[in-house]
């Protein structure tokens, strides 16, 4: 299964919660038993928020309650908004915290610098030279 980011619950004392890894390209936040992330408080709506992950792969939040608003960053929002990676989102006095998967860091190629191509030329005369020596000395033996 592809992971589009995970949301994670921010703790009332600000620590880490639970994490809900996203892997579908919809997460709807809400009251009702459907819902991805479900929230049984009276305030929030039976369908609050949604993320849906766009066809560029970027999370885009949508805002579904017009009584108690979603806010994003501590701000309140009408239209669709693209999340970054460690928005928080807030549902009435719950916090979540988005963030895009980490992407995995490419190996490195070991590639020989100019210089270890010279060392190793050097090392490869000298020895050379040392061959062409001692043939030189058993020949005239």
């Amino acid at each position: 299964m592809p992971r589009y980011g995970k949301i994670v619950v921010i703790k009332r004392n600000g620590t880490d919660g639970i994490v809900f890894p996203l892997t579908s390209t919809s997460c709807l936040f809400g009251r009702k038993t459907e819902c991805d992330i479900r929230m049984r408080l009276p305030w929030v709506s039976n369908e609050h928020c949604k993320i849906d992950i766009n066809e560029n792969k970027e999370a885009v939040l949508t805002n579904l309650s017009t009584v108690n608003p979603t806010q994003l960053n501590g701000v309140c929002f009408e239209q669709p908004v693209p999340l970054k990676h460690g928005d928080v989102l807030t549902i009435i006095d719950r916090s979540f915290r988005f963030e895009y998967p980490l992407q995995p860091t490419p190996k490195k190629r070991r590639s020989r610098s100019p210089k270890d191509e010279t060392l190793q030329q050097v090392a490869e005369v000298e020895l050379l030279h040392k061959q062409t020596s001692r043939s030189k000395s058993l020949g005239a033996s």
